[in-house]
């Protein structure tokens, strides 16, 4: 059996949604924290469930989860699906048109509540600056696990 769970072709598909549902350029660091708030989107108040189930090792994901997600943003690009964009402060990546044709053919009931819920994280956070949404995800999970926020 070949397991497809955190591949880049899984974590391809949920970037299109993140891209396609949020319309604007977006940097591997918001991309990031916007999958993992959505995956785990009852830890921030934005799904009455976690997709991904409740795990205690969920934050742990999170430090892992960009090297896939830049493998992926790379593979997106060559493929046409997204296009990478250049400015003063980096790399930023916007979906292309055949992008969002493919990401508008996903249909199942995954797909439609990921994009639920990335809606609300990205109401939620659209003013926070990506060091500050880090930064939230970073406290959050400390918090979780007995700490104290600062």
């Amino acid at each position: 059996m070949i397991d497809i769970y955190n591949t880049t072709f899984e974590v391809s598909l949920r970037i299109l949604i993140i891209m396609n549902t949020t319309k604007r350029k977006l940097t591997i660091e918001r991309i990031t924290a916007l999958d993992f708030i959505a995956t785990y989107g009852k830890d921030f108040g934005v799904s009455e469930h976690n997709l991904h189930g409740d795990n205690k090792f969920r934050f742990s994901e999170y430090a892992s989860k960009r090297r896939i997600i830049a493998q992926s943003i790379k593979e997106l690009v060559l493929k046409g699906y997204i296009k990478a964009n250049y400015n003063k402060n980096g790399f930023n990546y916007s979906i292309s048109s055949s992008g969002a044709s493919f990401c508008n053919s996903f249909n199942d009931d995954y797909a439609k509540e990921y994009k639920r819920i990335v809606e609300e994280a990205n109401n939620l956070f659209y003013n926070y600056s990506d060091r500050k949404l880090v930064n939230c995800i970073n406290q959050h999970g400390v918090s979780i696990f007995g700490g104290k926020k600062q």
